[in-house]
């Protein structure tokens, strides 16, 4: 499964080797509730909406230009480190 992930991280995506790595690490380890919302995107690439503490998922791809892969793992932040996470993707927001 990892390298069919890096496979669509670096020639859909764009991702360099090192990025998708990374990605693809954090991508397999999602919250349980977040594996569903991969595994969707992952088989065909559909983008399910989640919120997590006042965040949307497609926002953050719209408005802050964060791909589907980022824009997950950014959910599954919030619901690890709440606080943390709310404060980092708030200040990213206002730039």
């Amino acid at each position: 499964m990892k390298e069919k992930i890096l496979t669509i991280l670096m020639n859909e995506l764009g991702y360099s080797v090192h990025e998708a790595e990374v990605t693809a690490e954090d991508l397999m380890n999602l919250q349980p509730t977040l594996q569903p919302i991969f595994q969707k995107w992952f088989d065909n690439r559909e983008i399910t909406e989640v919120l997590v503490s006042g965040f949307s998922l497609k926002k953050l791809m719209e408005k802050q230009g964060y791909t589907f892969p980022s824009a997950l793992i950014a959910m599954d932040w919030l619901l690890t480190e709440p606080e943390v996470a709310k404060k980092a993707l708030s200040e990213y927001a206002k730039k």
